[in-house]
């Protein structure tokens, strides 16, 4: 070989090997976990400080891998035609053999060039993504300073073309977080409890308050008018520790009672003649529109416990207490009072389940697979039966929908209390497992172990 000859192929490979690296780091920059790269840094590592400024800018850093990683290649492709050009030469190739020779040599390059400068890099960078992310930091920060004039006219060209800046994808999607979680949680790094909050915190967004809230016909509240025995009355029959007072009807609430208030009435002023506007507090009101995550900062900045929540007519739709909120991320929330409540939703057998009309129906969706079409007329399992009966509901009452046979199984008035329900499958395993009708299955500990490598007070008030 000539002299010419060993430079391209020096070349050559020091192209293979600056195409590997990019191609590495540029996965192992991605795919290193943000927090751990923050405790990191906030333990000294001066690394973990560089790469989580680049981090901060993915621009800056993928500008610079992948014009690395595109130099690389375009230099090593003319590196391989000046080379075999020059072996053919040598070699004394025939001229019409050497187009295809060189079509047999450029496939063998792509298929190398795959492996050695692509999948292996990147395969390698993925199982070792924290060390080759640390490694390479301080590298590719430096080389993307000394490219940035460079990038910075090709980001000009970039825009230009696109017509502006371009939209920044979000890191990770709900429906990505939410499978994680899953995943998570199936690979034992989180418990189901975890799992459950992180869930409800994730799905409080794309609430609404009429969604969440104890339905008008629910409420318990006092009269204005009422006496002091009365109000005490109602206190201890539903063990609340605030209520509602209205003036004539429930669509002219003038404020809230407290049972502390009353405590200290009697205690302070038993001699005085009871009167309610002494004790009564403000209370504020909220739309049923309203996203369940806004009133929630809105209940903690105003410092409420309890909202009335109005229609669009100005009515009253429901109330919505911090509880009822707190609830939608932590679960049912019981005290002793509520011990002796049933579920909302039973699972009978792996055939039937009997349901709660006030239980949401997208929640019943979820938990038992019926994929029922929803609609915004109606948020709970009773308005769903109610507008597939189309009447007012009756005890027995029944109808199918997809593979479940509904039946009204209890009426209190003209409202559904209880409903059961008859599938023709079983209930998904996690329904029958979370109601204790069937076990887990048991996993594998290691692959448990393996999988898990790769994953990073109540206000009293109930109504």
């Amino acid at each position: 070989m000539s002299a010419q000859e060993v430079i391209e192929v020096i070349v050559l490979v020091v192209c293979f090997l600056a195409a590997a690296l990019a191609a590495g780091t540029e996965t192992a920059l991605t795919s290193v976990g943000r927090l751990r790269v923050r405790f990191l840094a906030e333990q000294g590592s001066k690394s973990a400080a560089i790469l989580q400024k680049l981090r901060a800018d993915p621009n800056r850093y993928l500008s610079t891998v992948l014009f690395t990683n595109t130099l690389a290649l375009i230099v090593a492709s003319t590196s391989t035609t000046l080379l075999t050009d020059s072996l053919f030469t040598h070699w004394g190739v025939p001229i019409e053999w050497r187009l295809w020779l060189a079509l047999v040599v450029s496939f063998v390059l792509s298929v190398v060039l795959l492996i050695a400068a692509e999948v292996t890099p990147k395969t390698l960078a993925i199982r070792y993504a924290e060390r080759v992310a640390l490694a390479t930091a301080g590298p590719v920060d430096r080389l993307a300073t000394f490219l940035s004039p460079i990038l910075w006219v090709v980001t000009l060209i970039s825009r230009a073309l696109t017509g502006g800046r371009a939209a920044r994808a979000p890191f990770l999607t709900e429906e990505e977080l939410l499978t994680l979680l899953h995943v998570s949680e199936e690979a034992g790094v989180i418990e189901e409890q975890e799992h459950q909050m992180i869930h409800g915190i994730i799905e409080i967004g794309d609430k609404t308050v009429r969604e969440i809230m104890i339905p008008r016909t629910d409420i318990v509240a006092v009269e204005r008018t009422a006496t002091l025995k009365d109000i005490v009355k109602v206190f201890k029959e539903h063990r609340h520790t605030r209520m509602p007072v209205y003036e004539e009807d429930l669509d002219h609430i003038v404020g809230l009672l407290h049972a502390k208030d009353l405590l200290l009435f009697y205690t302070l002023s038993s001699s005085q003649k009871f009167d309610i506007d002494k004790i009564l507090r403000p209370i504020k009101f909220t739309p049923e529109q309203k996203k369940v995550d806004e009133l929630l900062l809105e209940m903690r900045i105003e410092k409420v416990h309890m909202m009335i929540v109005v229609d669009e007519y100005g009515g009253t739709a429901g109330l919505v207490s911090m509880e009822d909120l707190l609830e939608e991320i932590v679960g049912e929330i019981r005290d002793e009072y509520d011990s002796a409540e049933e579920e909302e939703l039973t699972i009978i057998n792996d055939h039937e389940a009997r349901v709660d009309a006030g239980f949401p129906l997208e929640e019943l969706n979820s938990r038992l697979g019926l994929a029922i079409e929803e609609s915004g007329d109606y948020d709970s399992v009773g308005g769903y039966v109610h507008a597939m009966l189309g009447k007012i509901a009756v005890a027995g009452d029944s109808f199918r929908a997809g593979r479940v046979v509904w039946t009204v199984e209890k009426v209190k008035g003209r409202r559904i209390e209880t409903v059961r329900l008859k599938s023709d499958h079983p209930w998904p395993s996690e329904a029958l497992i979370a109601s204790g009708l069937a076990h887990p299955a048991p996993t594998d500990g290691r692959a448990n172990e393996s999988e898990t490598s790769t994953v990073e007070e109540s206000t009293g008030h109930i109504s």
